[in-house]
């Protein structure tokens, strides 16, 4: 089974390298996939799980209409967090450099 959707960079393509699992490739490397277990199936995007379906098509969807061009929210904020950290991190080692002269 190979199922071709667009996206707004690129193409998504699925294809089902074994029984109860299929996989998404963007340009040529894998970028998510459903697996079916006894509960439904499983959509994972990015090496996270996105959640549990009860149909296959619901499962497709949600690896389908995830926007690859956009930072997720959580990878937004922990690089901003990160960031702010260094900057503080940076500004107390400049006064402790400042005291300790």
């Amino acid at each position: 089974m190979t199922q071709h959707t667009e996206d707004r960079v690129g193409k998504i393509h699925w294809s089902a390298p074994e029984r109860g699992s299929w996989a998404a490739d963007r340009f040529g490397r894998q970028v998510g996939g459903v697996r079916r277990d006894e509960h439904g199936y499983v959509a994972t995007r990015g090496g996270r799980t996105v959640g549990r379906y009860r149909s296959l098509d619901a499962a497709l969807d949600a690896v389908d209409h995830h926007s690859w061009t956009h930072l997720q929210p959580s990878r937004y904020w922990t690089l901003l967090l990160a960031t702010i950290n260094v900057g503080i991190i940076a500004a107390m080692s400049l006064i402790a450099t400042a005291i300790l002269r």
